[in-house]
């Protein structure tokens, strides 16, 4: 009886993913997670078209798949998702984040097949709710890329600070520990945002910074509030703060922030080393900051005009928006960007000689499906997580492309051999900066032109090796009989039924049936008189070519138990052999 709730199938959309040594220290697996259930894969490539021959052309045929490694089902719906490694284990254990103000830690248990619970974590006590009864604010987990604590953000102004167990601890900072698994974790505790600064409100997103000597949280906020309607009369209203965490002593002191942001401010991106910063993504612009540089950003629409103050460069042959747009680094360099459309961008960070960024780089690079999240795999793999179709794994190839030009009398005459070389439009991309900054001329004495850099610009080439399957979102359903069924199937006892589904979204929609089971076409019957069971016998040594015997069947093949052969087998004292289990998904 199920009077209250059933979950008729497990869910398939895909909200968070990470790429980690969850299940072992030997191989990485990809972690997503979807409303209540967790998924693990591993990236299995297939070798057998490359073995054939040994020609090298044949290695574009090979296709990488996922196979599902294994798979839970969690008691919540999972709000945010990250991965650490904690001392004393070669493996990462997993932080999941739920409603209210929830924090669980679990990795995998080999011998029970099953997660184990390395630290649990309830902030939702009265004092915390600040009086509110609901809470709105999405608990969002973001872990230190030194694996030296992880941050909570709770009740919107609430920042919980759990920190990891370090070799260089000292005995005192270590006694306030416990034995056991949590002995990895120190005393989590809370801080209160408004604290440090009393305009730090309505958070929108925060993300740890690459190569500083403590773990440094920066956080993208807006103080005062502003909505389109109100752009003429109140604009650039967002800002940033990155907040040093000593998380021995507790101190959290402020050091850098800056205001008059756009206003349409909604994601930041932490740039790895060797160039630092921070990207931050706004709906109609593209920023880089840095704390020792200057700002950077460009103009990506026309819709910047009379909304923003902020100085922006007008970026050449690109018209678009980065609203729930999802990113991920594949360079230091280079970051892929699925628009909310679907298109896949590809932007490269064109520093000079001081590791500054000056100008941005797009390169549309395909179409794909709607994006969740996305994370970047071993190299030259990229996971797309989608909730409104299915997810895709992707393999990206990079193709060499000469270095930007902004010098105008050198743009020209290179453009001029490029059309005596009749080479391929692909490689004609420029790099333009706009000259409407009256101290361009200034700044490039300073600080250098992208063409001294000698960046090297890349173009992409993007290709699907698996999909995992989603029928959400679901909006129509209908049950019926199936249309063909075999013949075999028709004097069942039980009715065999199967559901349509209206899921997907926009280009993605489709119509999926449902099934409860797997019904074959079946081709023909015979009978097996004396049969008790079947089984497959594969050969343990795997051969390029299969000797084929002279009936003209292959070494592998059916092998049947009767009830003489069951004598004969005890008579040499062998035993049955394993039988697998057949697993179908509705």
């Amino acid at each position: 009886m199920y009077a209250v709730y059933r979950q008729a199938h497990t869910p398939t959309a895909v909200e968070f993913s990470v790429y980690c040594n969850f299940i072992s220290s030997k191989e990485k697996n990809l972690v997503v997670a979807g409303t209540s259930q967790l998924y693990v894969y591993r990236i299995i490539h297939d070798v057998e078209s490359t073995t054939k021959t040994d020609k090298p052309s044949d290695a574009k045929t090979r296709k990488e798949k996922l196979e599902q490694v294994a798979s839970f089902s969690l008691f919540g719906n999972v709000m945010s998702m990250a991965s650490v490694q904690l001392i004393g284990t070669s493996k990462d254990a997993l932080l999941l984040s739920f409603k209210d103000a929830k924090l669980s830690v679990v990795e995998y248990d080999p011998g029970t097949h099953d997660l184990k619970t390395l630290s649990l974590h309830y902030f939702e006590e009265p004092e915390l709710r600040d009086g509110f009864v609901q809470n709105v604010h999405i608990p969002i987990v973001r872990v230190d890329p030194e694996n030296r604590c992880a941050v909570m953000l709770v009740y919107g102004t609430k920042l919980v600070v759990l920190p990891f167990r370090k070799d260089t601890l000292t005995d005192e900072q270590e006694g306030g520990m416990g034995e056991g698994p949590k002995s990895s974790f120190l005393p989590s505790y809370i801080i209160d945002v408004r604290e440090l600064d009393e305009k730090l409100l309505n958070i929108i997103d925060m993300k740890f910074l690459h190569g500083y000597y403590e773990p440094t949280l920066l956080i993208l906020f807006e103080p005062n509030q502003t909505w389109p309607g109100r752009v003429a009369v109140r604009q650039d209203t967002c800002s940033i703060v990155a907040i040093s965490l000593n998380i021995m002593q507790k101190v959290h002191p402020v050091i850098w922030s800056l205001s008059n942001l756009p206003f349409d401010c909604t994601q930041v991106m932490a740039v790895p080393k060797p160039i630092g910063g921070v990207v931050v993504f706004a709906v109609n612009s593209l920023l880089y900051l840095n704390q020792s540089v200057p700002p950077y950003g460009v103009s990506l629409n026309s819709m910047t005009t009379g909304t923003t103050s902020f100085p922006l460069r007008v970026q050449e042959e690109v018209k678009i928006t980065l609203d729930c747009c999802q990113s991920d680094f594949i360079a230091y360099d280079k970051m892929v960007i699925s628009l909310k459309g679907g298109e896949i961008y590809v932007l490269t960070l064109i520093t000079d000689g001081m590791r500054s960024v000056r100008s941005f780089h797009f390169d549309k690079a395909a179409a794909s499906v709607l994006t969740t999240c996305m994370v970047t795999m071993e190299p030259g793999f990229l996971f797309l997580g989608s909730r409104l179709g299915n997810s895709l794994l992707l393999k990206y190839t990079e193709k060499l492309q000469e270095a930007p030009m902004e010098d105008g009398k050198d743009k020209q005459e290179h453009e001029k051999e490029v059309e005596k070389q009749e080479e391929p439009p692909t490689k004609k991309k420029r790099v333009e900066s706009s000259t409407n900054w009256t101290d361009e001329v200034d700044e490039i004495e300073v600080y250098g032109s992208e063409a001294q850099s000698g960046t090297q610009l890349a173009t992409y080439s993007f290709e699907v090796c698996d999909s995992i399957l989603n029928i959400g979102p679901c909006a129509n359903a209908s049950m019926g009989e199936p249309a063909f069924l075999s013949e075999e199937f028709q004097n069942s006892p039980e009715p065999d039924l199967e559901v349509v589904v209206c899921s997907g979204f926009g280009k993605n929609g489709a119509l999926s049936v449902l099934q409860r089971s797997i019904r074959p076409q079946v081709v023909t019957t015979f009978e097996l008189p004396g049969c008790h069971d079947m089984w497959t016998v594969v050969s343990s040594d795997v051969k390029e070519d299969k000797k084929v015997s002279k009936n003209g069947e292959s070494e592998d093949g059916a092998k049947t138990d009767t009830e003489e052969e069951e004598g004969e087998k005890g008579e040499k004292g062998e035993s049955e052999p394993d039988k697998d289990e057949g697993k179908t998904e509705p």
